[in-house]
């Protein structure tokens, strides 16, 4: 519902110049070890990421941190960072006991994991792992399910086999045809909840030269039909992201400045084609666009090959994108190669976006469009995978962040939404969704449309808002 969740820390306020954030912890507060957790953990951890950028995952500009008392963490940055605070939120600290001594926390494995969460790992294998309660949780009376058992599938298909068949508690899958195949199977139990989140767009690789010219990138965009793309591959669980912002409806609708309320992008292949001969591209006798250097442009789409949804959505944007003379390729990878390669720069074109991270129509921006976030192909880049590299738009960034004030805010945003329009370094796509398939027959507590206090998916932060809510059925 937009609202922060007090946790470890229980309050925080920033500095009058937003370059110091202070974190007031709770206290009483143990690790799973039975060691005492304290600001020392916390400074720890947010100084182990500003020594190793590669694990900063969340993009924080930090500087330094440090322990003031148990119970007191002050988080120090290099400019004012007010838009930092969700992320610092969603940062996991680790105990400072075991970490200080690992030489390289890049590739330390972590046998036996502590932590401070509501759930301890009880046993691991290659087909899943169970965690049990932790009874020495900090908030008394939860967890108040006895734990939660992590099964591994090799696809949709096996994991959503295993959903309609009652397997599974709880989910996070594209499932064909839901209302027949999952609710359908117990309509008195078997539930979902679909909030969409965060904007996924078709993310070119903006150093490769026939993605440079901003004409180009239009009449992609232009040849695409959205809602046809996320009727046939998405079934409509996952929304058509139609606006020109790139931003999130309905959430982020009320930060849409007056000029592009109402305005959506829609399939125009004639325009299409017109921008593809301004940028320089003519259609050959066999249907395909050959640029001023005589090669052919060829756009290869990659994504998981778990992504099911994703794979049929590139073949429907085959043909979509054949009618300007664009040749696609599909490739599907193994998550983690495909995720390792997105990072680096390995990858022509894909799917991607701010997931969570979008918080604010600020968050979206910065996440998609900050070249001060990004890194050289090569290096893992977080946020800004297509290395977009415009001053304008740091600049835009930068004087949001530096200040509380609406107005000045408003402005910024409007003219990171005309950069957006104008410029178009990402396509949007379609929205996001929280996926949360869950089976109320065992356990109440769920969160859904008339109780949103989480997204729902199982995991992510949020999980945790769900498993200390979940309660068990009486017998």
């Amino acid at each position: 519902v937009g609202e922060f969740t007090p946790w470890l820390a229980k309050s925080w306020q920033f500095s009058p110049d937003g370059k110091e954030l202070t974190l007031d912890l709770q206290s009483g507060v143990k690790w799973t070890d039975g060691r005492p957790f304290t600001a020392e953990d916390v400074a720890f951890t947010f100084n182990m990421l500003v020594k190793n950028p590669a694990l900063n995952a969340n993009g924080l500009a930090l500087t330094s941190a440090r322990a003031e008392g148990p119970d007191k963490a002050v988080l120090s940055f290099p400019v004012p960072s007010f838009t930092q605070l969700p992320f610092v939120g969603i940062t996991y600290v680790v105990p400072k006991h075991i970490w200080e001594t690992v030489q390289d926390p890049g590739t330390y494995n972590f046998e036996n994991p502590v932590g401070t969460g509501p759930f301890m790992l009880d046993t691991w294998s290659p087909q899943g792992y169970l965690l049990k309660k932790n009874p020495g949780y900090w908030q008394p009376g939860k967890p108040k399910v006895d734990g939660l058992r992590y099964v591994v599938y090799n696809s949709n298909v096996s994991a959503n086999l295993a959903l309609a068949q009652g397997q599974l508690d709880w989910a996070a899958n594209f499932v064909n045809n839901i209302d027949k195949e999952y609710v359908g199977t117990d309509p008195a139990n078997n539930h979902y909840w679909f909030p969409a989140v965060s904007p996924t767009y078709l993310t070119l690789n903006l150093t490769k030269p026939q993605y440079q010219n901003p004409d180009v990138r239009k009449a992609i965009s232009m040849a695409l039909d959205r809602n046809k793309l996320v009727e046939l591959a998405e079934q409509n669980e996952q929304p058509a992201n139609t606006t020109p912002t790139g931003l999130v409806f309905p959430q982020h609708e009320p930060f849409v400045a007056d000029k592009y309320k109402g305005v959506e992008l829609k399939q125009d292949i004639a325009q299409a084609k017109a921008l593809m001969e301004k940028a320089g591209y003519r259609i050959g006798g066999d249907g395909y666009a050959v640029g001023p250097d005589g090669k052919r442009f060829t756009m290869t789409l990659s994504t998981s090959n778990g992504f099911t949804d994703i794979i049929t959505m590139f073949q429907v944007m085959t043909d979509q994108l054949k009618q300007i003379g664009i040749e696609v390729k599909v490739e599907s990878k193994a998550t983690a190669e495909w995720i390792s390669n997105l990072y680096v720069g390995d990858f022509d074109a894909t799917t991607f976006g701010p997931i969570n991270a979008a918080f604010t129509p600020f968050d979206v921006y910065q996440r998609t469009l900050a070249g001060y976030l990004t890194k050289p192909i090569g290096q893992p880049a977080f946020a800004n995978i297509q290395r977009w590299q415009d001053p304008q738009t740091d600049q835009l960034l930068q004087q949001y962040a530096a200040t509380q004030d609406p107005d000045v805010q408003k402005q910024a945003l409007t003219g990171l939404q005309d950069v957006m329009v104008d410029k178009m370094p990402v396509i949007p796509l379609f929205n996001f969704v929280a996926w949360s398939e869950y089976s109320t027959k065992v356990f109440t507590g769920w969160p859904d449309k008339g109780n949103p206090y989480a997204t729902g998916t199982p995991v992510g932060p949020a999980s945790v808002l769900v498993t200390t809510t979940l309660e068990a059925k009486a017998k």
